[in-house]
């Protein structure tokens, strides 16, 4: 049970890391050229603030370690990020068996599918703005702009990451009893360490890949998977 709890607790943590990298812009231009990642597909040299992603098409490879769990994200997009097929992978041990869950979330503009790919089903619904209760209004005042009250950021400069020139910030987040330091490429989180109470949290991309055609299959729902909508569909 222990095991499985702080499973949620590490969903719950991704979800606050959202809202804490939201709110934290980027500036700066994208350094020299640093091998595949820091190529791209456009003429873009800078992050567009105004998109959801700094980069029109792609995929990255995201790796977050929260109490010694470790997830595996990999995120395929298009159109700036409004188009996003997100691909998590959990591994844990318990009871001395190895435990493996495949999850896929595909996003296109304000419809959503949650798939779990090891029971071959899932859920669509629809959602434009995240609800304005518990966790998600933080997520909801940080995409609109607001800082959340109590919330502490200091400028720590730029960093070069995985080639590009990244805003280096430390955030404190009272409320939440959470501390990181984060970098971060137009609205795109790049890397994060710190703590949430006296949980160590890290996070970073590991990869970008902005040079391989994604094929339409990426974004759309795998055979066999069962999908059922929610009930205010």
């Amino acid at each position: 049970m222990k095991k499985y709890l702080n499973l949620r607790n590490v969903v719950k943590i991704s979800v606050t890391c959202l809202a804490v990298m939201t709110v934290i812009s980027c500036s700066g231009n994208k350094s020299k050229d640093n091998g595949k990642n820091a190529e791209t597909s456009t003429s873009q040299t800078s992050p567009d603030k105004g998109k959801q992603l700094p980069f029109e098409r792609g995929s990255y490879v995201e790796e977050s370690d929260v109490m010694g769990m470790v997830m595996t994200k990999t995120t395929y997009f298009d159109k700036w990020g409004e188009w996003k097929a997100v691909k998590q992978v959990f591994e844990m041990q318990m009871m001395g068996i190895d435990h493996k869950t495949e999850k896929l979330n595909i996003t296109k503009g304000k419809e959503h599918w949650d798939i779990d790919l090891n029971k071959k089903t899932g859920t669509y619904y629809q959602l434009e703005y995240p609800s304005n209760t518990g966790m998600d209004a933080t997520v909801a005042a940080a995409m609109s702009g607001n800082i959340p009250k109590g919330m502490e950021l200091k400028d720590l400069g730029e960093e070069n990451y995985l080639g590009y020139t990244c805003k280096k910030m430390y955030v404190k987040y009272p409320s939440m009893d959470m501390e990181v330091t984060t970098l971060s490429y137009g609205n795109l989180s790049m890397k994060m360490d710190g703590r949430m109470g006296k949980m160590e949290i890290a996070n970073k991309i590991t990869s970008i890949d902005l040079t391989t055609a994604l094929p339409d299959s990426i974004f759309e729902i795998p055979k066999g998977v069962v999908i059922t909508k929610t009930n205010d569909q």
